[in-house]
């Protein structure tokens, strides 16, 4: 397995879990008249907190196979512009693991 397809896997699943915590909190906007506030109060903290570890796991989650330095965003949002780690100079895109 190449270490692009490592990371792109773990970027995939924390993005997932931001997403669908997204999700849950924007459906939360809809549904405050309609669910009791006890139960509006636990799901909006739940969320909130899955949205907010998620959010962390896509910063500092996402590290270097082989040095684990943190990639975080530099590798979510410059996928095809960043082939080596910066600290390592590791080539994402061959089969050096």
């Amino acid at each position: 397995m190449k270490p692009r397809e490592m990371l792109n896997q773990r970027k995939k699943v924390y993005l997932m879990i931001v997403a669908i915590s997204f999700v849950t909190l924007a459906m939360l906007t809809f549904l405050d008249e309609y669910l009791p506030r006890s139960l509006f109060n636990v799901i909006l903290l739940g969320s909130g907190t899955v949205f907010a570890v998620g959010i962390l796991l896509v910063y500092i989650g996402i590290k270097c196979p082989k040095c684990n330095k943190i990639l975080g965003l530099k590798f979510v949002f410059a996928e095809e512009t960043l082939i080596h780690c910066p600290r390592c100079g590791i080539n994402f895109d061959e089969d050096s693991l």
